[in-house]
């Protein structure tokens, strides 16, 4: 048997099925996990309904942590998607209340100070027709 390292498309023998994955023979006493979400690149509900213990299969190795844990996938023949969320923002680089936020424009003095004003007054009308009502 050729040396276990990530890369490396190996076949083995399923010797455990839990709800989470199923556990993986690869040889010279060595085991990986090939879990739920890497057996098909469709939804998988109950994995009894895929895999069973003594199945071959073939898995590719993704990762070999330096505890020794193995971590396999039976997705062997797909592409990577490509990434295309928007880049990692800092939550201090997002601003108060929301993802979209746009930090200020600068504007002079007369500008902003116009802005409050019209919100000032806005907001006392809003009083006042509250106050009317009453």
């Amino acid at each position: 048997m050729s040396t276990i390292e990530v890369g490396n498309i190996i076949e083995g023998t399923v010797v455990g099925v839990q709800s989470f994955g199923a556990f993986v023979s690869l040889g010279d006493n060595k085991q990986g996990l090939v879990h739920i979400s890497q057996i098909s690149s469709s939804y998988v509900q109950d994995i009894n309904q895929v895999l069973k213990v003594d199945d071959k299969v073939k898995v590719k190795v993704t990762e070999i942590k330096p505890d020794g844990k193995i971590s396999l996938t039976m997705r062997i023949n797909e592409e990577p998607k490509p990434n295309n969320r928007p880049p990692f923002r800092k939550r201090e680089d997002r601003g108060p209340g929301g993802r979209n936020f746009q930090p200020p424009q600068k504007d002079d003095f007369e500008g902003l100070m116009k802005k409050w004003m019209k919100s000032s007054e806005d907001k006392m009308s809003d009083l006042g027709k509250r106050e009317k009502r009453r």
